[in-house]
């Protein structure tokens, strides 16, 4: 493993034309990699603390970016979301490696608002919708069989009829308060730039990689 390594080199020094707007350059980079064709190009890894402090991580789709706040849609009986009622200091992680870039995003997870859930629940292909309601996120299961039993009782039961929003899904928003973004250069000499909340605005430093 020790010699896998990659030089990256398509990287420019990373620019941000209004710090006050700390996730403007977020939303192009995803839209640039979305150009590219890459897989999963608004898949983010997001990190919480268990009750006993423990560390744990699952990867999610980014589906909300608006101003300071990026957002996600899950089970609000999950074990992210039982983690984030009980600690909500998460931290989020986008990296595109085709694209050699990633993005550290740290602030407070809160519970979305419902009409914000609804209109993209509406907007899910109907087996999407069918599977929310089919899979008890995070809980034993005892056979592949088994789920694949609750999908077809809620695919029936919901045949011809309109696919209400599940009482138990929904969404987290993130208030961003600390943002990196990095980007690869040559030799190992990537650019890293951090911004920062504060009282009075955003503060902005570049980091040694």
């Amino acid at each position: 493993m020790r010699d896998v390594r990659r030089d990256y080199g398509h990287g420019v020094p990373i620019e941000i034309d209004n710090q006050n707007k700390p996730l403007e350059l977020l939303s192009k980079w995803v839209q640039d990699a979305i150009d590219a064709g890459v897989t999963e190009p608004n898949a983010m890894n997001i990190a919480t603390v268990d009750m006993r402090g423990n560390p744990r991580n699952r990867m999610v789709l980014l589906k909300h970016l608006e101003g300071d706040y990026i957002g996600f849609f899950t089970n609000l009986e999950s074990n992210k979301s039982i983690e984030i009622k009980g600690h909500s200091t998460v931290s989020a992680t986008i990296w595109w490696p085709e694209m050699e870039r990633q993005v550290r995003i740290e602030g407070v997870a809160n519970q979305m608002d419902r009409g914000l859930v609804e209109d993209y629940h509406s907007s899910r292909p109907r087996k999407s919708r069918v599977a929310a309601w089919a899979s008890d996120q995070s809980r034993p299961l005892g056979s592949r069989e088994e789920l694949e039993e609750r999908f077809k009782q809620y695919d029936s039961e919901f045949d011809g009829h309109k696919i209400p929003l599940p009482p138990f899904w929904g969404g987290y928003t993130i208030r961003a308060d600390r943002v990196e973004y990095w980007e690869g250069r040559p030799s190992r000499m990537h650019d890293r730039v951090v911004l920062t909340r504060k009282s009075e605005g955003w503060d902005i430093v570049r980091l040694y990689p």
